[in-house]
């Protein structure tokens, strides 16, 4: 398209497609950031219930595996964590350490911050079946905060979308409607720098538009 030529092609495919994956890859990895985060609200939610009503942390962590399971699958990454918590926590480890553990493997901000309270709360012998209900009534609140500037950003990544392919479909337009327009383009030296140059910056809007879109809560 940019250069009337296959040639590039073998060139530009590797470079392309290690940009193209690494980007896939951060995508999918947010999203299972993302699901993992209600998928610990949903746990933290349930282990609060467990303590409430007089189960030991360790009990409530084992016991709300089950419920984990039916709500997001014996295969989700909660499912996984919690029994990987249990496991250690037989083997001497303390729920403190079991969660901080959790909180530091899941890269998740919400969930460090969990940990640490509970540690703090733990050792300082505090009401830790309140003081979970009070964190989880905050994180719920944070988390349907950034449901909802997904849900307001939805149209402007639907945009963002279009944006992308307009650039080629305006250039195939032209190559059809009007082909000697380009024709020098693709013919001169300095044509194909300009060209070069458009792609160029083709590849950096397509990057930044992707950073703008990608908010931080």
């Amino acid at each position: 398209m940019f250069y009337d030529s296959l040639l590039p092609v073998p060139l530009l495919i590797v470079p392309a497609a290690v940009f193209y994956l690494k980007m896939v890859r951060k995508r999918q990895a947010e999203q299972r950031r993302e699901l993992l985060k209600k998928e610990f609200l949903t746990g933290a939610s349930l282990l609060g219930d467990y303590l409430k009503s007089g189960y030991s942390i360790e009990n409530a962590i084992r016991g709300s595996v089950n419920e984990l399971a039916e709500v997001w699958g014996a295969d989700s990454d909660i499912v996984a964590e919690w029994n990987r918590m249990g496991k250690h926590m037989s083997l001497s480890m303390s729920a403190e350490e079991a969660f901080r553990d959790f909180g530091q493997r899941s890269g998740i901000e919400q969930i460090r911050d969990f940990s640490e309270i509970f540690t703090i709360v733990k050792r300082s012998g505090g009401r830790l079946d309140e003081s979970v209900a009070a964190v989880t009534s905050l994180l719920s609140e944070q988390f349907a905060a950034e449901e909802q500037i997904r849900t307001m950003t939805a149209a402007k990544r639907y945009e963002q979308k279009i944006m992308n392919v307009m650039p080629v479909g305006i250039l195939l337009y032209i190559r059809f409607s009007s082909p000697e327009l380009l024709s020098v383009m693709y013919r001169s030296f300095s044509g194909r720098a300009i060209m070069t140059g458009c792609l160029g910056l083709y590849i950096l809007a397509y990057y930044w538009a992707e950073r703008i879109i990608s908010i931080k809560v």
